[in-house]
């Protein structure tokens, strides 16, 4: 079956902070029949994929294909189909405007302070670049994922530390209102940035290199992923590469797929996930080493018990059927028996969002990957497979691990946690 291009916890004393006291295989059951795709991203195993290279999750016999092209040489049963959607394939390097991302200006002396007490990430007023965040609420669930926007110019405009916070258009005035509640006599002001005035873009691949720097006000490089970059660029500007149109947005969200990237209040609901099991602290979007911010005693106790069970991961998705819708949001994942049937028991995971063949999937790490996060381990084996229940029968779903999600998850919890 061809890819498709995606120690038992310690009891610790309650933490305080120092600000407080003085942070593929093939199915073996010819059962399965001719296997058929949801999408036709074949490119994401291109050569040039952005050192996105995988942990093998199925351990098969036989080095698995590079392609689609050369699974079809090596088994004539297994044939590909195309959705209608033109935005199926992902490409490797592009840019795109995301007119679904708004801003919020923030501004006046206290600004740092202000902001300080209720994003994950530190807030210094003498920080001059800009960063990704989250605002959680007292229960440590997150409330909405921004970036935070701060360059030299603007601090040199205002005369003190200033910044745009990025959040889901959808959004803007639920985070106005947050704010406005939480300013009490704050000397700052809060102002919504139209359209007209700037604009968020992204890139990724080698894009970022052709990028017209005139037309460009700010520039970071994504910390969620590998070889993804965003900007604010003057409202009037077209295009941000000279001589080149820029992709439809749903390649930006085609892109944030493939690397496993959670965004907005659909995909990470607000007062409902967790800050950990969105990647947030993968994405240096936590300092765990700040004063007190809101929702920050379940953050911390997490991160000092060391134990994350579950993860939003990329995933693939495949069926025998002729063609087939994506499963529902939050549909069930479990494991299937040896006829590719859904076994009875409690989920091993839940579908998130999808395009075409890829999607995000809140995954078991122990129960659906190799990963082991915990003294005890988990269910998973070499072969196992998983899927989802939808209206035109099961779609199959196979989740991802890259290189540099495995190692960015040991490098920051290895250490909290009881030797494996």
């Amino acid at each position: 079956m061809a890819a498709l291009t995606l120690s038992a916890p310690r009891r610790t004393a309650r933490y305080i902070c120092d600000t407080c006291r003085n942070s593929v295989r093939y199915p073996r059951n010819p059962a399965f029949g001719v296997q058929r795709y949801l999408g036709t991203a074949a490119s994401l195993r291109s050569k040039d994929s952005q050192q996105l290279t995988s942990h093998q999750y199925f351990r098969t016999r036989a080095a698995a294909p590079n392609s689609t092209f050369e699974l079809a040489q090596r088994e004539s049963t297994f044939r590909q189909y195309s959705t209608s959607s033109q935005a199926a394939y992902a490409t490797n390097s592009g840019f795109a405007p995301l007119p679904h991302r708004r801003l919020i200006a923030l501004s006046g002396p206290d600004t740092a302070k202000f902001l300080q007490g209720l994003i994950t990430n530190n807030v210094d007023p003498d920080r001059q670049a800009s960063f990704y965040s989250a605002f959680l609420d007292a229960r440590g669930r997150i409330l909405w994922d921004v970036f935070v926007w701060v360059w030299p110019e603007l601090v040199a405009e205002k005369g003190h530390w200033a910044c745009y916070i990025e959040v889901d258009g959808g959004e803007v005035e639920a985070l106005k209102k947050h704010l406005k509640r939480h300013k009490l006599r704050s000397k700052v002001q809060i102002e919504e940035i139209s359209q007209d005035a700037v604009r968020v873009w992204a890139t990724w691949g080698s894009a970022i290199e052709q990028t017209n720097t005139q037309c460009l006000v700010a520039n970071l490089k994504d910390p969620r992923a590998p070889n993804m970059h965003r900007h604010l660029a003057d409202s009037n500007a077209q295009t941000i590469i000279d001589g080149a149109q820029p992709a439809d947005v749903q390649e930006y969200h085609l892109q944030r797929y493939r690397n496993g990237i959670p965004e907005g209040q659909v995909e990470i609901p607000r007062e409902s996930a967790l800050p950990m099991e969105c990647n947030i602290d993968l994405s240096q979007g936590i300092d765990f080493k700040k004063g007190c911010y809101v929702g920050q005693e379940l953050t911390i106790r997490t991160k000092h018990t060391g134990i994350v069970r579950k993860r939003i991961l990329p995933v693939e998705l495949y069926t025998t059927a002729t063609s087939a819708a994506l499963p529902e949001h939050g549909a069930d994942i479990k494991q299937l028996d040896e006829s590719g049937n859904i076994k009875k028991g409690r989920a091993t995971g839940k579908f998130v969002a999808g395009i075409g063949n890829i999607g995000l999937a809140m995954c078991r790490l122990e129960n659906m990957t190799h990963m082991k996060v915990s003294a005890e381990g988990g269910t998973w084996k070499p072969g196992m497979e998983f899927g989802c229940e939808t209206k035109d029968g099961i779609v199959k779903i196979k989740p991802l691990l890259y290189d540099w999600f495995v190692l960015r998850e040991r490098d920051l919890w290895d250490k909290n946690r009881q030797r494996l």
